[in-house]
């Protein structure tokens, strides 16, 4: 595979520019990229309900010379990532039903994974680093299943000490939005099904001048109309649950670096606060 951008990463940026039919296309792609890349012209017309010349314009407006060229780094892309599939798949040694479906749930999160390295774009994530290393305040706007996020999110940015609002859809938070302002970020997390709530607040903050970082997982999600960064994660499985494995691991690369960037600073009020958790008896102690 090349060392540029990947496929992904280059619909996924590109996005915005793009006309409806494009979009739709786009978003073939990137909900399923595993069966687009074995699509002919005519399957992902018919699939994006499109012409098949909107297929051959939209690989050459994402950089291709035509339909093959794309079709085939898809095809190189999906390969790389079905080999480890296919030995993890032969490594497996249960033979009950019910194992196999465990098995497959961690096979699926392995591949969500990847799928969001491969999407994922490097400077976006310096940037959102960037601005939440100065942000004065940070709002973190999640609900419903992703209040378990916003939650991990807001523990982990306090203990860098950094002061935080978790507007929750829980009437008591709402009004902290008004105390936003331009120089604080709003990172707002939400996937599909898309709750009003995060909508509403990313509009509100945008209104009140702050900086918004959006953690979603696709293009056309309403989330990203107020961004000002925008980073992509899966959360699809076979499953009435998502999978919030990428979600979390791209949560936690961006509190390792934040911490790797003022680790002295960070070191120093961890030390602090673990004498402080002593003190007060926080964590269970073997020898009392």
């Amino acid at each position: 595979m090349s060392q540029g951008p990947t496929v992904l990463l280059k619909i996924s940026q590109l996005y915005p520019q793009m006309s409806p039919s494009q979009q739709s296309i786009a978003d073939l792609i990137l909900r399923d990229p595993e069966s687009a890349a074995f699509y002919n012209v005519a399957e992902m017309a018919r699939e994006a309900t499109v012409s098949e010349s909107t297929i051959t314009r939209f690989a050459t407006f994402i950089g291709y010379s035509g339909f093959p060229a794309l079709s085939r780094e898809l095809q190189e892309l999906v390969r790389s990532r079905l080999t480890t599939g296919e030995r993890f798949q032969l490594s497996r040694n249960a033979t009950k039903a019910e194992q196999q479906t465990v098995l497959q749930h961690f096979e699926e999160d392995m591949n969500n994974l990847a799928l969001m390295m491969e999407r994922i774009d490097l400077n976006a994530l310096e940037r959102v680093v960037q601005m939440l290393l100065t942000a004065k305040r940070i709002g973190i706007a999640s609900s419903r299943g992703s209040l378990s996020l916003g939650m991990f999110f807001d523990f982990y940015l306090n203990l860098l000490n950094k002061e935080t609002y978790l507007f929750s859809g829980e009437p008591r938070t709402v009004d902290r939005i008004l105390r936003l302002d331009p120089g604080d970020v709003l990172v707002g997390i939400g996937f599909a099904r898309y709750t009003r709530f995060i909508v509403d607040c990313l509009a509100a903050g945008k209104k009140r001048g702050a900086r918004i970082v959006v953690i979603t997982d696709y293009p056309s999600s309403p989330l990203c109309q107020y961004a000002d960064e925008v980073l992509f994660t899966p959360t699809g499985i076979a499953s009435h649950m998502d999978s919030f494995v990428a979600p979390i691991s791209l949560l936690t690369a961006i509190l390792r670096s934040m911490s790797l960037k003022h680790a002295d600073v960070a070191t120093n009020l961890l030390n602090e606060m673990e004498e402080s958790w002593q003190e007060l008896g926080i964590y269970y102690d073997p020898k009392k």
